[in-house]
């Protein structure tokens, strides 16, 4: 299989050498898509360097679906719907049941809830009026839910049952001693801000912009006592104060001699330090004052805050069809996560080492695969894991159909060769290295299309900005960001090389990303020290492909 090799590094902790495995050229058979269904024939010990015949020499791994064409209660007619096609399906259950499909819905009673239309973030629900069950629809944001159920059964008595459900799982709401007010909360606005320096510091000319996320600009005189003493000092008067606060940016001050060396006033700096807590800390105090705007400011930090039930998952009836006979059972964690995979358009699995995440990942690639909810679906995981990732796929699916791809495999000579193999084939998976992912690049227009629908949101708030009739440093901040995005697709569109070989051909149409921690870093606008991010190659990679899919495919990528 491979020899260990000295890299002429040494271990700082143990001083020992460093080897490094060194595989054996094998000519073409190890970059060959179908090589690891004969490496899947042995079980090979790497300790041990041994290797035995894997079980399909002597007993039979994979056995043929039994599918069930009966049941005795709705409850288990709904598990087998499940299974089978991933939603409800009222047709497979009349026949499971040996029953009128029109019957269906009343035998089914609470097991599952009809959804009404609701606006929501991104518009309407796709299919009002579709059946979920009651385990993914008394979950999520059930405010709305709720607020969409009322609404519906003022038309229609039968959605009445949903507002019945969905009341006594509502949140309690937090009432304004357990809400912490503070300068730069999302859930304030800018005209409580503003209100609130301007009777605080006895200015009522002074302005506050919100140019959007971190990003705030208060503009006042700043001459007067309360600015001055009360609330600030004569180094750093209130309003300047007042918009560190909001940004959530430390103050310093620093002195400057004659040569132009700055170094920092440690007494200016704490005095400052104070007067910006005590004006957060009275802001805290003043929100809550008026009745009709702590009314006002609780409603809507409940409706955003608070109004997330969580789901619950079993996966229990999940069979799994496919998998090797010969695999140990799965355990329940490993069963709700799958069944999370299949509910869920993207989640994440976030579980100890040594927890089967792997297993998670091939096996909920499978389910959606083979419920129709993908395609094509794609895992990328580290570089050194791939023939090893390989080999636990074939050992949990032996029929399984993939093809992995290493940083080989994708390049100048080769890049061809996989694209059009990934664009072909009717894969089960396909299995990426990382360095072969991010060589996966996504042509020109999605590149273009990406940076200006992520320029956009900040030419919203130049727009916005510009409104106000003024020029302030958040116009020429939020120019500056600009010009930098813009600067920055010019040198990516440079670097393509091969506009003819892209990400989309491949038709890859669901991610699944082991080791997900090592793409963060992604582009972050904010005045926060050390909270500002110009944004990872390795991040901006995956969310634009990311981006793709869901403008492609819809909300389940991955």
């Amino acid at each position: 299989r491979f020899t260990w090799r000295r890299t002429g590094r040494q271990n700082a902790e143990t001083g020992e050498d460093i080897l490094a495995k060194q595989y054996p050229p094998q000519g073409g058979f190890r970059t060959d898509p179908y090589s690891p269904v004969v490496r899947a024939l042995e079980d090979y010990d790497e300790s041990t360097g041994q290797a035995s015949r894997a079980a399909i020499f002597t007993e039979r791994v994979v056995a043929p679906r039994r599918p069930r064409t009966s049941a005795e209660t709705p409850a288990e007619a709904l598990a087998i719907c499940l299974d089978t096609y991933g939603v409800v399906n009222t047709d497979h259950i009349a026949a499971l049941l040996q029953t009128d499909p029109a019957d269906v819905r009343d035998q089914l009673g609470d097991l599952v809830f009809e959804e009404p239309a609701r606006a929501d973030q991104s518009g309407t629900v796709a299919e009002p009026g579709r059946l979920v069950v009651a385990a993914e629809y008394l979950s999520g944001n059930v405010r709305s839910k709720l607020a969409a159920a009322e609404a519906a059964a003022d038309a229609d008595p039968r959605f009445q049952r949903n507002v019945d459900a969905l009341r006594p799982i509502i949140p309690s709401d937090l009432g304004p001693a357990e809400i912490h007010a503070r300068l730069g909360a999302p859930w304030i606005s800018a005209d409580h801000v503003q209100q609130f320096l301007r009777e605080t510091l006895e200015d009522p000319r002074l302005r506050v912009e919100h140019a959007g996320g971190n990003i705030w600009k208060v503009q006042g005189a700043g001459t007067s006592v309360a600015a001055t003493s009360t609330w600030g000092t004569t180094r750093r008067a209130a309003p300047d104060l007042a918009e560190a606060a909001l940004e959530q940016r430390s103050v310093r001050v620093y002195d400057e001699d004659e040569d132009g060396r700055r170094w920092l006033n440690t007494t200016e700096t704490l005095a400052a330090q104070e007067k910006m807590a005590a004006l957060d800390a009275r802001f805290g105090e003043w929100v809550w004052e008026d009745p009709q705007r702590a009314e006002h400011l609780a409603r809507v930090y409940n409706e955003r805050f608070n109004a997330i039930v969580l789901r619950s998952y079993d996966g229990s009836e999940l069979t799994l069809p496919g998998i090797a006979e010969t695999f140990p059972p799965l355990r329940p964690h490993q069963r709700a996560a799958i069944a999370r995979m299949i509910s869920e358009p993207a989640v994440g699995l976030f579980h100890e080492v040594g927890a089967g995440k792997t297993v998670e990942m091939i096996a909920g690639a499978m389910e959606l695969k083979r419920l129709g909810m993908v395609r094509k679906p794609a895992i990328v995981v580290p570089n050194h894991m791939l023939d090893q990732f390989a080999a636990e796929f074939l050992a949990l699916y032996p029929r399984a159909n993939i093809l992995p791809a290493g940083r080989d495999d994708l390049s100048a000579q080769r890049r061809r060769d996989f694209v059009a193999r990934a664009a072909t084939g009717d894969w089960d998976a396909i299995i990426l290295t990382r360095s072969a992912f991010t060589k996966l690049p996504m042509s020109v227009e999605t590149q273009t299309r990406y940076e200006e629908r992520e320029s956009a949101r900040v030419r919203a708030w130049l727009e916005d900005l510009n409104a106000s009739g003024e020029r302030s440093l958040n116009v020429k901040r939020m120019e500056g960001i600009l010009a930098r995005a813009e600067e920055r697709l010019k040198e990516k569109l440079d670097k393509i090389k091969d506009p003819g070989l892209t990400f989309e051909q491949t038709g890859i149409d669901w991610l699944a990303i082991d080791e997900a921690h090592d793409f963060k870093n992604l582009r972050t606008l904010s005045n926060i020290p050390d909270a500002a991010v110009p944004g990872a190659d390795r991040a901006t990679d995956l969310h634009m492909k990311l981006e793709y899919l869901r403008e492609r495919h819809g909300g389940r990528v991955g």
